[in-house]
């Protein structure tokens, strides 16, 4: 579904013309119509000849109700711009199109009212003098239909205009990251808190726990409901209300925003693309500098910013710039968002801008690669993958960023399959590649100057590469020459090896366990070198048992010899076991037990039987 929204000079009849398009009076305050002056949003909705449903927000036009028209323009994806015919373009009629411009809405209508009022030359005057006043925006080549609230006269072909603009109009995105800003937030009796917004981004459903950002505040979706129906669920580019179940009656207001928790990080400072008009409202130009006071203006939100250009000075009447902006309030930014500026000083609208990067760190004017990464992000709306076009230049230039920072840094719910993730972390390939390499070097350097061990411990390889043992484990993942085995990590290609002197030692040390069979001296009666009985261990010479130790080769007699007497016999009990393996008690408990924790045998009360592994 698409929003319409008004915009044009005051008293030009948008009010009225919102009325007979919708039989709805969007001015919902008694002032309102005392003085027949819209100050505040109203709201309505129609249906299209095309049988299309479409919200449509109408706006203040005069200058003092700027910032309510503000709010309500966010969500618009249609522009119905109005202008008097009888009048003509006026001041309000110019900051209001700076404004649909800096925006962005490309589909849009100008209606012509009062047409009844004046004669057809005039109507062609204002035409043409219209259409050279959108000439070079966003809303240039729009139609124009002249028509009457009053009479009729005009209303069909305004809706058809109108139908095939929204037919143009980009439908909305569903990312499953749906943020709704709050532009009307009231209490109702027995029902609690409503909000009313322009949902964009993804889905709301009844029952969902939500958040209002950027204080956090959790409440739970009671009801929904869109053009005064009640739904289940609904999606992006429709007007709804939220009836919230758990929220203070004071928590919400205009400018919060709802989403789902933990999907927005509200930050305080953006990289962005800002332009600046070629005049403003008054036909004055304007200069960008970082001195001054400047308000932004995005979704429904209102904050003052401070102002970094970081690839030029200052920016001059119709040009364009990275900025860094400083928010005096954090908001739920995301990438794309567009905004609006305003002169603080002079009270006008004089440009605005696109977030490329919502969450971005402190940068220095002349930072080189700060906006090489900018004017990359600036192009991810014309590739054909934008989400990974802009991951691969966030990563490519910071190496690695944590995984729910950078899903709020290019605005989606998930990271596309490419994006390499260590422990919540997501890396670059060419970062990957030089982790990769550390740990093999790390892995390489303790086989050089440890050639006994058959590994290296994962936290020694841990602080040596000054990270955790859980990230060292998924390095090994993407090693082809590292094997992870456990609490050890090794080279593939590393054996343990052996000195002429150590290898002698060695085959004396198996011989002599060998011909000890199944009752060998105990490890503490051994007159050898620990870091040798440690090597041949871990190198599956040796196998311990309790407190002695077994050739290899006798370990696995014992358990072939073992599951052989209880496949021909039966449960075997640990006195049947010392005798088959001819050794004693304090010999036999410990080898049952061994071939219990192996698999080989399993116990039940007294007796062995027959385990799962051979």
């Amino acid at each position: 579904m698409h929003v319409i929204g008004t915009a044009g000079h005051v008293d030009h009849g948008k009010s009225t013309l919102v009325e007979r398009l919708t039989g709805i009076d969007p001015d919902r305050f008694a002032e309102e119509k005392r003085r027949g002056l819209t100050i505040d949003l109203g709201f309505a909705w129609l249906t299209l000849p095309s049988g299309e449903e479409v919200g449509l927000v109408d706006v203040p036009g005069h200058e003092r109700f700027i910032k309510n028209m503000l709010a309500g323009a966010g969500g618009v994806s249609v522009c119905l711009f109005v202008v008097a015919a009888n009048e003509g373009w006026k001041p309000q009629s110019a900051e209001h199109l700076s404004i649909v411009d800096v925006l962005g809405i490309e589909s849009g209508v100008v209606a012509l009212t009062k047409a009844d009022l004046v004669d057809q030359v005039t109507i062609e005057e204002v035409s043409s003098e219209v259409s050279d006043r959108l000439a070079g925006t966003s809303l240039a080549g729009a139609p124009i239909v002249p028509c009457s609230a009053s009479t009729g006269d005009g209303i069909d072909a305004l809706l058809r205009s109108l139908d095939a603009s929204v037919a143009r109009a980009p439908r909305p995105v569903d990312r499953s990251r749906p943020r709704l800003w709050v532009d009307r937030a009231f209490t109702i009796s027995g029902a609690g808190t409503v909000v009313t917004g322009t949902l964009m981004g993804g889905s709301l459903d009844r029952n969902d726990t939500i958040e209002l950002s950027p204080a956090s505040h959790k409440a739970r979706i009671r009801t929904i409901q869109n053009h005064k129906k009640e739904v289940d669920g609904i999606g992006p580019g429709n007007r709804v209300a939220l009836n919230l179940s758990g929220l203070d009656r004071h928590a919400a207001r205009r400018g919060d925003a709802v989403v789902l928790p933990g999907q927005w990080i509200p930050t305080r400072r953006v990289d962005a693309v800002v332009r600046v008009l070629p005049e403003d409202v008054a036909g004055r130009s304007h200069e960008l500098i970082e001195k001054g006071a400047h308000l932004m203006y995005v979704g429904s939100a209102e904050t003052a910013v401070r102002v970094k250009l970081l690839d030029t000075n200052r920016l001059g009447p119709g040009e364009s710039g990275f900025a860094q902006l400083t928010l005096n309030d954090p908001l739920p930014l995301g990438f794309g968002d567009r905004f609006v500026l305003r002169d603080a000083g002079r009270v006008t609208t004089f440009g605005g801008g696109r977030v490329l990067d919502p969450l971005s760190e402190p940068a220095r004017r002349s930072d080189a690669s700060r906006v090489d990464l900018l004017a990359r992000l600036s192009k991810a709306e014309q590739v054909a993958d934008p989400i990974q076009w802009m991951a691969l230049a966030l990563l490519g230039a910071e190496g690695e960023i944590p995984v729910n920072r950078l899903l709020a840094r290019v605005g989606v719910a998930e990271l596309p399959s490419h994006v390499v993730v260590l422990e919540s972390i997501a890396v670059s390939h060419g970062h990957l590649d030089a982790l990769v390499e550390g740990l093999e070097s790390a892995v390489r350097a303790h086989h050089d100057t440890n050639p006994l061990d058959r590994g290296m411990d994962k936290p020694a390889v841990a602080a040596a590469l000054d990270t955790t043992v859980e990230r060292v484990s998924a390095l090994v993942a993407h090693s082809s020459k590292v094997v992870d085995e456990g609490r050890t990590i090794r080279l593939a290609s590393h054996r343990v090896r052996f000195s002429p002197y150590l290898e002698a030692a060695r085959s004396k040390l198996l011989a002599r366990l060998d011909e000890a069979g199944f009752t060998p001296p105990f490890i503490a009666d051994l007159d050898t070198d620990p870091e040798l009985l440690k090597a041949m261990i871990e190198n599956g010479d040796l196998v311990r048992v309790g407190d002695f130790l077994l050739a290899d080769r006798r370990a696995a007699e014992a358990r072939s010899r073992v599951r052989t007497y209880i496949e021909e016999s039966g449960p075997a009990t640990v006195a049947q076991i010392r005798d088959l393996l001819g050794t004693s008690r304090k010999y036999a408990v410990p080898l049952c037990e061994w071939l219990d924790s192996t698999g080989a045998t399993m116990r039940r009360g007294d007796v062995r039987i027959l385990g799962p592994r051979a």
